[in-house]
């Protein structure tokens, strides 16, 4: 799904994209710039957060685990974001991504081959008891991308009446 490019910082500029990623979510953005890059931006949340213009290196899968944890609604389109949402959502991002690569790290053992995310909360889990409220997951897939969620811990309208 993605490309890896070897260059030296001086061939940075001829990687396609490059200058179009926000900051890699490991970096330590604050708050106010994270809203700030928010603000121009239109669409729903997940789809905002595996674009990598407001931060770079999330993923679908990890987009999901990240708004399970902020407990808000992937589908929630990113103005009516409250600023408690917006607060929990980059406090998350950053912290989910730590806690994966832990994890990954020693379980992987080296093995870059491998597509480890049976220890994730919620992604690709549809029709399990949801980790926090015992809740079904909810799951569907559009254009073969999953998006896994709860609908009582992170409560929303799929469709609007």
């Amino acid at each position: 799904m993605g490309m890896f490019y070897y260059v030296s910082n001086h061939q940075l500029n001829e990687v396609p994209g490059l200058d179009d990623q926000g900051p890699d979510v490991l970096d330590d953005i604050d708050l106010e710039d994270f809203k700030f890059r928010l603000q121009e931006i239109h669409g729903e949340i997940k789809g905002i957060l595996t674009r990598g213009r407001v931060l770079s290196g999330i993923g679908n899968a990890y987009a999901d685990e990240i708004l399970f944890d902020a407990k808000v609604d992937p589908f929630k389109p990113r103005k009516q974001l409250s600023p408690d949402e917006l607060r929990r959502i980059h406090h998350n991002a950053h912290q989910v991504i730590v806690d994966a690569t832990l994890v990954v790290r020693v379980r992987m053992n080296g093995q870059l081959d491998h597509k480890l995310r049976d220890f994730l909360a919620v992604h690709n889990k549809g029709w399990q008891e949801c980790p926090d409220c015992g809740n079904k997951i909810s799951q569907i897939t559009v254009d073969k991308r999953i998006t896994s969620y709860c609908r009582r811990c992170q409560p929303g309208m799929l469709i609007k009446n």
